[in-house]
């Protein structure tokens, strides 16, 4: 008669051999490692395609007022600098206009436009000087206009 630790024995074995843990090949780690590694570059691809997107969003948006800031820094300055408010008013006045009426997204293709929206805008500003002080005034807004740069629609460019 067999003994009943010998039975146990020959029972836990072939309960190993049944439940084997599987092994891992170095063929199947290093599949498992290039999978990572595929994958965590096109993590980091949608990741820069992403951040360019916005980006490139930011900066068309972000466009006109970089227009804005190139074409009209003389008259700035010159509304900082002057005793007088007509450079003050001219300036707030273009602004003002100027971002109401321009497109965005802004490119380079829209400059011409965009220097057209801005001369509008001048002899509307010029406009409302003349309406508020007479011709006078309105001479002087052109004056600033002339020696700031910016130029104008009207007849005294």
């Amino acid at each position: 008669m067999l003994h009943p630790a010998a039975l146990d024995d020959d029972l836990q074995a072939s309960q190993d051999a049944s439940v084997r843990k599987p092994v891992v090949t170095r063929l199947q780690l290093a599949l498992a490692v290039m999978i990572a590694v595929a994958a965590l570059a096109v993590v980091i691809a949608a990741m820069r395609i992403t951040d360019q997107s916005m980006y490139r969003a930011v900066d068309a948006r972000e466009a006109p007022e970089r227009f804005l800031r190139n074409e009209l820094s003389a008259l700035r300055l010159m509304a900082m600098s002057s005793p007088s408010p007509v450079p003050g008013r001219l300036y707030l006045g273009m602004e003002e206009c100027f971002k109401q009426r321009v497109a965005v997204p802004f490119d380079e293709e829209h400059t011409a436009e965009a220097k057209q929206t801005l001369a509008t805008c001048a002899d509307m500003e010029v406009g409302r000087l003349y309406a508020q002080g007479g011709a006078a005034l309105a001479e002087q807004g052109r004056t600033v206009l002339r020696q700031a740069g910016v130029s104008t629609l009207g007849p005294a460019n």
